[in-house]
């Protein structure tokens, strides 16, 4: 069996379907359909979108994903019939020029995409199988497929604006980079996503949000947000998951869907009461963002990196060293505007 014959015959098992649920998003100009005959699924994963759903009535999506329970489903879907993938989902062995999977084996849920069609599939054996992250993500993984055609990349990064000018801040898990979008977030500065978000390449780049979650290890939740506590919306498991917020609920007025990109941060969290900017070079910036995305997101890497390279040579970068004085932190960010950027 090829890796086209698999993806053809679980798709037959969706469009088989006579009937099904579906919600359409705008998602940096383009339509994606989303179809899926599982109510459950449907109520845990588009919380996550619901600022990109539209009313496109019969408009042609560039983008169609189908993602369904086997309980919902005509035939049941088997795993992948080849060995061989690591830990990242990838499999070096397949060819993956026209249908892209992604599959990691100890766990019940697959993705798959083809590029002919622009059709993505996400299969979760039961609703309980469903890994806690992938709400807060959705369809994360097809959505990278997709960007390979396009001039547009999703990064493992931040970004907060102000006065529609945006900022990305980036770095390894640990490095602040969701304490920072969050905090700020609070101060007053414009929202768009503390986790992945999609980035338009160009001459003058654009991000746009892609997910309205926000995601806080349980410890910084208790110590740096206490009062949103009544809005986590996994309250009932912190001790095994991140606190999960929908921020367009909780600071309505501080999220956006788009700003036009100035700068790259890169956090870094002293010991020392002040905090200030050191710029850096596009190599060093470049560093910064390619890692953890291209982990995460391992298929088709050279020319995601080259999209990251893209990014950072046109971006001034800098370092931001992150003090303990949340005032001196706030105006090292304003710093940035008034000065770096003005």
């Amino acid at each position: 069996m090829t890796l086209n014959d698999y993806f053809s015959r679980i798709l037959s098992l969706f469009t088989a379907l006579p009937a099904y649920y579906t919600d359409c998003l705008l998602l940096a100009g383009r339509t994606v359909r989303l179809n899926t005959p599982s109510d459950i699924l449907q109520s845990r994963l588009i919380p996550a979108l619901a600022h990109l759903i539209v009313d496109a009535g019969d408009a042609a999506a560039e983008l169609t994903i189908w993602y369904a329970v086997d309980a919902d489903l005509p035939g049941k879907i088997t795993a992948p019939p080849w060995s061989g993938f690591n830990a990242q989902g990838f499999n070096t062995t397949l060819d993956q020029e026209e249908v892209q999977l992604f599959f990691q084996p100890w766990q019940r849920q697959l993705f798959l995409y083809s590029r002919q069609s622009r059709t993505g599939i996400y299969w979760v054996q039961t609703p309980e199988d469903l890994p806690w992250w992938e709400a807060s993500f959705p369809f994360r993984v097809i959505f990278h497929f997709w960007t390979r055609d396009l001039p547009a990349q999703l990064i493992h990064a931040g970004a907060i604006a102000k006065g529609g000018k945006g900022v990305l801040i980036t770095g390894p898990s640990g490095s602040g980079k969701s304490t920072s979008c969050l905090t700020l977030l609070r101060c007053g500065y414009q929202y768009l996503g503390d986790d992945y978000v999609w980035i338009e390449l160009g001459s003058d780049p654009k991000v746009y949000t892609l997910y309205q979650t926000a995601k806080v290890e349980p410890e910084n939740l208790r110590k740096r947000f206490p009062d949103w506590m009544p809005h986590v919306v996994n309250k009932e498991l912190l001790e095994q998951q991140k606190a999960i917020f929908y921020v367009r609920e909780l600071w309505a007025g501080s999220f956006i869907n788009l700003a036009t990109l100035s700068a790259v941060l890169l956090p870094r969290v002293m010991h020392q009461e002040h905090s200030c900017l050191e710029p850096v070079k596009p190599s060093q910036t470049l560093l910064a963002m390619a890692p953890t995305t291209l982990h995460h997101l391992p298929h088709h890497r050279e020319a995601a990196y080259q999209k990251l390279m893209q990014v950072s040579a046109v971006l001034p970068g800098f370092r931001w060293n992150l003090g303990t004085d949340p005032k001196r932190f706030e105006q090292s960010f304003d710093q940035l505007y008034s000065d770096a950027l003005s």
